[in-house]
């Protein structure tokens, strides 16, 4: 049967049939297989082709094909048939050199999520790995330049006043309204409980010992970690730590052992008046609650709370000042390829010291339960 296309010219409906007669089966095809021809018969060919059920191919007499249809047969040809056809068809199916091309393989999702389950961890460990060296040429080297005495005093003083000082206003003023929150909450509580004095003692126990300290390392992480980062990534990308290496400049003595000591030095101070403002946020919440006056809560924090409390959140400072600084100092010696590069990663050492800061005072607050401190 013959169909008309676009009215001009007479085309033949292209056909296939299985020839089962024979002791082997036989595809013969027939018709003109080109772009024109049916999807469901294409189905159809591509079902059979795949099903292997047979040994040879004939392609009739008044069978035409053209290159598409070659690409498309030998695509679906699992096997190399006996192939009977016109010298044309053989040259057209000779150009299509599909079947070289190894058929794309099915995506599994289980083996995918496995495969990238396992490049994150692999990643990560080596990430720790090179994280753990280098926590521990930063310690060497400070030792090292304490043992000889030659701590660059001007870049100390400057980062403890960009990383310390300057960061007191934002710093101090979280510590105070976390402080009147806490307090704030615990008043509310405990009055209903009929125990309102207990939130004195409550609010400056949490205040010195964790939400002081932990505040605090939390703003000077968002702070110093980006900016520690950012700045020692900027200097990759313009070639300067290079341009040290080659003037025999050690870069972890000159920018990460600054800003190490710098942080450790100047974080107690700063937790010192973070826990000043965090129980003035405190007295102030007890008094709008309660009514107790600035000198029943001194009287009542003396008496009830211990001077450990006071000195388990000041060691923890010191710690976080170090974790700040490693963190954000490591990030910046990763930055290596561009400016996009730059943000991705300061935004992963704020992440990384938000962590570190978190896991240290976990580890701080299981060690000084053990020891009933």
């Amino acid at each position: 049967m013959a169909i008309s296309h676009k009215g001009a010219q007479e085309v033949q409906t292209p056909y296939f049939r299985i020839d089962s007669t024979t002791a082997q089966a036989t595809i013969i095809i027939g018709g003109v297989w080109d772009f024109r021809a049916p999807r469901r018969t294409l189905f159809a060919l591509r079902r059979t082709l795949e099903s292997r059920h047979f040994s040879r191919i004939v392609f009739e007499q008044d069978a035409q094909i053209d290159l598409a249809f070659g690409i498309f047969l030998k695509t679906h040809l699992h096997k190399s048939p006996e192939i009977q056809a016109s010298e044309h068809i053989r040259a057209v199916l000779d150009q299509c050199l599909v079947s070289t091309i190894p058929p794309t393989p099915k995506r599994h999702l289980f083996r995918a999520l496995l495969t990238s389950l396992g490049k994150w961890v692999y990643s990560f460990y080596q990430s720790f790995l090179d994280f753990l060296n280098f926590v521990g040429m930063s310690f060497y080297y400070l030792a090292l330049s304490l043992w000889r005495r030659d701590i660059r005093l001007t870049p100390l003083l400057y980062h403890i006043n960009e990383s310390g000082f300057k960061a007191l206003p934002v710093s101090l003023l979280t510590a105070f309204i976390v402080g009147f929150a806490i307090a704030l909450q615990g008043a509310v509580q405990l009055e209903l409980m009929g125990a309102p004095m207990l939130s004195i003692e409550m609010t400056a126990k949490l205040s010195l010992r964790e939400m002081g300290p932990f505040i605090l390392a939390l703003v000077i992480a968002g702070r110093s970690a980006s900016s520690f980062t950012a700045q020692i990534g900027v200097m990759r990308l313009t070639d300067e730590i290079d341009a040290m290496k080659t003037m025999n400049f050690h870069p972890i003595t000159f920018l990460v052992i600054p800003r190490l000591f710098a942080l450790i030095i100047v974080m107690p101070l700063l937790v010192f008046l973070a826990d000043a403002f965090s129980l003035l946020g405190g007295m102030l919440a007890v008094y709008v609650q309660l009514g107790i006056d600035m000198g029943t809560y001194i009287d009542r924090v003396y008496e009830s709370v211990s001077w450990s409390h006071f000195f388990i959140g000041l060691i923890k400072a010191p710690f976080f000042g170090a974790a700040i600084a490693l963190v954000g100092c490591f990030r910046g010696f990763c930055i290596k390829e561009n400016t996009q590069e730059l943000g991705r990663i300061t935004t992963i050492s704020v992440v990384n010291a938000l962590f570190w800061i978190i896991a240290i005072n976990a580890v701080f607050s299981f060690i000084t339960s053990r020891l009933g401190i």
